[in-house]
């Protein structure tokens, strides 16, 4: 292909490049707008970090920008990441919503956070039901998502595979699906033992298979430090540009928004 054929597809592409805000204010400066469509994200940390509070709010706040989100949660319930939504925008916590334990003003928060979640309601679809990779490709091919959440790609389930083989087919897979549907994946993922322990110049490395950090477009980890009360989002891989870029979140009061 000569250079003019290139610049040609150069231009041509520019006209269906829309970046996703993350509504983190930071984050967009440093990513300079967003998500990408057909971009595969892969967000790393151990559990219990934060990585599903972070992935949920990232995706209300571009339901609310108008696009068709779904979420495909292989570990906590739809009804989890709804409580965990409100009690973030209520400033209450999720148990409280789960258990409607709560004083008249808690109450009052939760409805004011009910009626914002509900008017966004046709952007979000939520799925606590399929592991099955198959499955969960053709509800996506079936589907008009403009963004997806898959939490997480170690219990994904393919038929026939090693774990190794498993997540490299999955994570190659999903990389073709996000460009062929023109929309973007983030995908949740557990940290390897050497990730966990490596230097900011270490190589990035994801829980069972290299693949998973190759193919992305945009690869991140996120640590904590509970002693500080302080995340740290880092970005490990960016085919935009540079890498090594990082932000300090916190969670902001008792509904565990992040800030």
């Amino acid at each position: 292909m000569r250079v003019l054929e290139i610049l040609e597809k150069i231009n041509d592409a520019k006209k269906d490049l829309e970046f996703l805000p993350t509504g983190i204010a930071t984050i967009d400066q440093g990513l300079d707008g967003g998500f990408i469509k057909s971009e595969l994200i892969v967000l790393g940390a151990f559990t219990g970090i934060g990585k599903s509070y972070l992935a949920a709010q990232i995706m209300y706040n571009i339901a609310k920008k108008g696009f068709n989100t779904g979420y495909f949660s292989l570990e906590i319930t739809n009804e989890m990441i709804i409580s965990r939504l409100i009690g973030q925008l209520a400033n209450v916590k999720s148990i409280k919503v789960v258990t409607g334990n709560m004083h008249e003003f808690e109450y009052n928060k939760k409805l004011v956070a009910e009626g914002k979640i509900i008017g966004y309601e046709k952007f979000m679809d939520f799925h606590d039901d399929i592991y099955e990779y198959s499955k969960i490709e053709q509800t996506i091919r079936d589907s008009n998502y403009e963004f997806i959440v898959i939490d997480f790609i170690q219990n994904i389930f393919v038929k026939g595979m090693n774990e190794y083989e498993r997540l490299s087919f999955i994570a190659l897979s999903l990389q073709k699906l996000a460009k062929e549907k023109k929309c973007c994946i983030l995908l949740l993922s557990q940290l390897s033992n050497m990730a966990a322990r490596s230097r900011d110049d270490s190589p990035l490395e994801y829980k069972g298979s290299g693949s998973i950090a190759t193919v992305c477009d945009l690869g991140f980890i996120l640590v904590r430090d509970f002693d500080l009360g302080i995340m740290t989002l880092g970005l490990r891989k960016n085919r935009r540009g540079a890498s090594g870029i990082s932000w300090q979140l916190s969670f902001g009061g008792e509904g565990g928004q992040i800030i």
